[in-house]
């Protein structure tokens, strides 16, 4: 008897799920590091279409804590598995065996958001997001290239991996979209087409170019917060196309740090294992060396058992001073500062975004949240059991 009485209080949620459930577009702004929106009026940001959606909808004002490395594929996967980077297997932006890109969804171990998705019966879109080349998705122009120039990306290698037809129709409505380099404007009439012509339930949609004018000028400099105020208008055209019931989730993958300086590490050798983001260290002497030279902050065992839980606690770890990134024997002479990211998740105040807004939804501050908890989030809307949340 409890057993039935278990099944049917279940099979009651399940249907209260369902009939709350809405379509969904996620919009995802490349490096768009919270604080562009906590601090939104102190920098003059001109972002009507995103004030408008804080306004109406739940924001994590904290930021969000990502997964490490804190880089764009990786942590796209995040978003749409519920899982760190070791269990869903997309372990940074390249692989190491091929130093391509992972572009192919079958490199991921897990189930994903679209895969849900699907079987629940819905139909899915997505416009570059990444790790999505042979995807089940119905719509699917994927993130992929072979050339670039600054950060467009060539139109020829998204013309080939796209859903076979779907270019060709989109042309029909957009001619001006074969430009040569992909930017935000191709695909936001990507999107723009997809929400007019198919409605998809789930649409996820990645924009690259703040990206891009981040790591060159550094990230809130006014060529970046320029670039985001254009994203902002796009947003506003994209916002324009989609059903009036879908509701409306935007996220970034990391938050971005202004490099101004070098701190150099190439007297330890191959003692201490870096990346411009983090030094490591199995040494005991030269741990002692690193803690005396206080080259920026050691991380706690305690945060990389959260963080890195399939790895050795190091003898030490250290992430870089605010406004710096690690060097091995470089000059600093040629140092030029830029922006960066890949940094550690538990840095402060170096996070990414979650943004939702629904039509009759409520405005609420959620402080601060976990990447791994985005999927369980969105999947809510869509109305189907996924993420390490939904149970």
């Amino acid at each position: 008897m409890a057993r039935a009485s278990s099944i049917k209080l279940l099979l009651s949620i399940a249907l209260a799920a369902a009939a709350q459930a809405r379509p969904l577009l996620v919009i995802s702004i490349d490096g768009m590091d919270h604080r562009y929106l906590r601090d939104r009026d102190a920098m003059g940001l001109k972002i009507p279409q995103l004030r408008r959606l804080l306004a109406q909808g739940s924001w994590a004002d904290g930021g969000v804590t990502g997964v490490m490395p804190t880089v764009t594929f990786p942590s796209h996967t995040t978003i749409v598995t519920g899982v760190a980077p070791h269990v869903h297997g997309i372990l940074d932006n390249n692989r190491a065996d091929t130093k391509q890109r992972y572009w192919e969804s079958e490199l991921i171990k897990v189930p994903t958001l679209w895969d849900a998705a699907k079987k629940a019966g819905k139909t899915v879109g997505a416009v570059h997001w990444p790790v999505t080349v042979g995807a089940s998705i119905d719509w699917n122009v994927p993130e992929y290239f072979q050339r670039r120039l600054g950060h467009g990306m060539d139109w020829d290698s998204t013309e080939a991996k796209s859903t076979p037809g779907l270019i060709e129709k989109m042309l029909a409505r957009y001619p001006s979209m074969p430009q040569e380099w992909v930017d935000d404007r191709v695909r936001a009439l990507a999107t723009i087409y997809l929400l007019k012509e198919h409605k998809p339930d789930l649409l996820l949609v990645h924009l690259v170019d703040h990206d891009g004018e981040a790591h060159d000028t550094g990230p809130f400099t006014k060529h970046a917060k320029a670039v985001l105020e254009r994203i902002d208008e796009l947003v506003g055209e994209i916002l324009a196309a989609k059903p009036a019931n879908m509701a409306v989730a935007i996220v970034s993958d990391h938050g971005f740090e202004h490099v101004q300086r070098p701190v150099n590490l190439g007297g330890f050798g191959n003692r201490v294992q870096t990346r411009g983001t983090l030094a490591t260290t199995d040494d005991p002497v030269a741990a002692a060396a690193l803690r005396s030279a206080a080259i920026g902050r050691e991380i706690p065992a305690s945060e990389w058992k959260r963080v890195m839980p399939h790895a050795p606690v190091p003898a030490a770890a250290f992430e870089p001073p605010e406004h710096a990134t690690f060097i091995t024997g470089k000059t600093p002479g040629n140092f030029k500062a830029r922006g960066d990211h890949g940094y550690w998740p538990l840095r402060r105040d170096y996070h990414s975004t979650y943004l939702l807004a629904a039509p009759g939804g409520r405005r609420e501050t959620l402080g601060e949240i976990e990447m791994t908890s985005i999927a369980a989030r969105l999947a809510a809307v869509l109305g189907i059991p996924f993420g390490k949340e939904s149970k």
